[in-house]
């Protein structure tokens, strides 16, 4: 499960301790150990043989070697030290880089720390991991005082696997967690934790408490074969709030949460914000999961009863309104979700294309042209025309539409851009047109 780990440090004294705590890792076979290097210029120091100055990158080398001897000694595991030359200052890339080339299954960082060659504090670059790698991340925390080099810190990270919180909301990423923690096979103890949110009236939340308490005795039966000692608890109020409280109260060791919650995993989001709240705030060691998720995506045409949902997408998108007696309207679900929009209107001399528009949350999945397809699909019988944003030309040439001169459009469509006064180009748009195409359905 974890093969292969890599672990960053920065040299400061909490990542030491995090090397301190690597051991807790069950089936390592291989440790890479990194440090991102600046070019931030460091007073040379003297070597032990002489007065000859000691570069940067041999001073950052020596120090990362002697930490891997370290680590080999003390776990018994191989390590393999990678000095990165983190040019451009970012070094959760060059984290995530590194750790997409030497195929690691976990990394694991200090929640905090200064490098010696520069004021960078590690608690940023571990943040800035967790948004951006599709790799699970294990991140240290320490009881001290920050800041401090020379103050002695707890070890916190014995047994850390003991006892763990496992935040859930019934949604897939929460499932996905809950079937990795059976999968473990070394947990000792498990204490789900289901958050309500402040609820609309008091009348709604007697209900709320009692299907939470049918979900989790759901989920805790289901974990009870592989983990004995299962604990669930319900609380009130803010999510991370109460799962920050909720593990200083039990004394965990450690919290296991998906990177995305029930109302976010489907969107194009680096993090669900309980998430990145959790990593900010909590005071325990926290991993973080990336679940592997194949989302539902259902494409069809929408009834007269769903305009609503299409308006709303177009809320970001001029604010159209959705007509019955004219539109035909396409949509990509995702999740149950109206990810992308496409509508076919009908014009008394022909059918426009157009109100194609995905929200910001969806964007860059091509369900903006799962959407067009299924349009094209249903209405290509007859010819199709619309008024192409000149960047998307393109893109709609992908599906059988030309380029033709503003005269070839019908009246009733050409007129929508009378204000252009034939300059269509400098209103950003060009006609286009799709010839009929037979269409068999099955």
């Amino acid at each position: 499960m974890f093969q292969r780990v890599l672990v960053a440090t920065d040299f400061s004294s909490f990542a030491d301790r995090t090397l301190e705590c690597i051991g807790e890792i069950p089936g390592m076979e291989k440790i890479v150990l990194i440090h991102v290097l600046n070019q931030t210029p460091v007073p040379p120091r003297s070597s032990v043989f002489g007065n000859a100055p000691v570069s940067v990158e041999k001073q950052a080398q020596q120090m990362l070697d002697e930490k891997g001897r370290y680590l080999e000694k003390t776990i018994g595991v191989p390590v393999k030290t990678i000095l990165v030359n983190g040019a451009g200052g970012d070094t959760a890339a060059s984290i995530i880089k590194t750790a997409n080339n030497e195929n690691i299954s976990l990394i694991v960082m200090g929640a905090r720390g200064k490098s010696i060659f520069r004021g960078m504090f590690l608690g940023s670059t571990s943040k800035n991991v967790i948004r951006k790698a599709g790799i699970d991340v294990l991140v240290m925390q320490f009881r001290g005082l920050e800041g401090r080099e020379d103050t002695p810190l707890e070890k916190f990270c014995t047994n850390i696997f003991s006892h763990v919180l496992c935040p859930v909301d019934f949604s897939i990423p929460s499932e996905k967690t809950l079937e990795y923690l059976k999968s473990m096979g070394f947990i000792r103890k498990v204490t789900l934790l289901h958050v309500i949110g402040i609820p609309d009236s008091e009348h709604a939340q007697p209900q709320k408490i009692q299907d939470a308490e049918l979900h989790l005795a759901e989920a805790k039966a289901d974990i009870d074969a592989q983990i004995k000692r299962t604990a669930s608890i319900i609380r009130s109020g803010n999510p991370v709030d109460e799962i920050c409280h909720a593990a200083d109260e039990l004394d965990v060791s450690l919290i296991m949460i998906a990177r995305f919650g029930k109302s976010d995993y489907a969107k194009n989001i680096p993090l669900g914000p309980v998430v990145e709240g959790v990593v900010s705030k909590a005071q325990r060691p926290l991993f973080v999961l990336s679940p592997h998720i194949s989302l539902t995506v259902i494409v069809r045409e929408l009834t007269k009863y769903e305009f609503g949902l299409a308006e709303e997408v177009w809320t970001q998108y001029h604010q159209q309104k959705a007509d019955p007696d004219t539109d035909r309207i396409f949509g990509a679900f995702v999740e149950g979700d109206l990810a992308a929009v496409a509508r076919c209107r009908r014009h008394p001399d022909g059918l426009e294309v157009d109100g194609v528009f995905v929200p910001d949350d969806y964007r860059d999945r091509g369900y903006a042209r799962k959407a067009v397809q299924e349009l094209v699909d249903k209405c290509g019988s007859e010819p199709l025309f619309m008024h192409s944003t000149l960047d998307l030309v393109k893109f709609y040439a992908s599906f059988g539409f030309e380029a033709i001169p503003e005269s070839a459009l019908p009246k009733s469509i050409k007129e929508r851009f009378n204000f252009a006064e034939g300059e269509l180009k400098g209103a950003n748009v060009s006609p286009m047109k799709r010839p009929a195409v037979n269409i068999t359905h099955e």
